[in-house]
């Protein structure tokens, strides 16, 4: 079971909306409401299970590498 939710980032995302994101568990939140219903691609799915993999181990690396993919799935979106 996850229980890393609540691991906070490196560094925020601030979107260009104004929202930002602390925690592993923002952005699995903004990721699913936003974006599950739509258009999905490799970035998603890759963000997605880099949050889950950082929000089962909460090791330091795995949340630093799901935040990465997160800033790209942001960034191929043109929404950071």
């Amino acid at each position: 079971m996850a229980r890393f939710w609540e691991t906070e980032l490196l560094r925020p995302i601030w979107l260009h909306d104004g929202s930002w994101l602390a925690t592993v568990g923002d952005c699995g939140r903004v990721l699913l409401q936003r974006f599950s219903e739509g258009e999905k691609g490799p970035e998603l799915d890759s963000a997605l299970k880099a949050l889950v993999a950082a929000a089962e181990a909460g090791r330091p690396e795995d949340v630093a590498f799901a935040e990465r993919q997160v800033r790209l799935f942001f960034q191929v979106r043109a929404l950071l």
